[in-house]
């Protein structure tokens, strides 16, 4: 059973993402599929965030929606949030 991802990342202080699709085979932690989200956009990067996201469509597919208002309207469940990069955020709005 496939599993799809996103991983939202900074790399030399630019925020980027990364569909990832991953095979369920057998049980995996949600600690194991974070570090594995992790070592895929690089280690040295900082991680932000891992989505699950639950949709018949693969990583290609889901990438060509991640930058646009559907990817809100997905069914989705959050393995990872970097709290320092949510209270960053909301500073930001609240200062717009």
């Amino acid at each position: 059973m496939k599993r799809l991802f996103i991983v939202d990342y900074s790399e030399n202080g630019v925020s980027k993402h990364q569909c990832i699709e991953l095979d369920g085979n057998g049980i995996v932690t949600d600690a194991a599929i974070v570090t594995a989200c992790h070592a895929y956009v690089g280690m040295n990067n900082d991680l932000d965030g891992v989505s699950e996201v639950f949709v018949d469509m693969n990583a290609k597919e889901l990438e060509e929606i991640a930058l646009t208002p559907k990817i809100l309207f997905l069914p989705s469940r959050h393995l990872y949030v970097n709290v320092e990069e949510v209270k960053r955020c909301a500073q930001l709005l609240r200062e717009a």
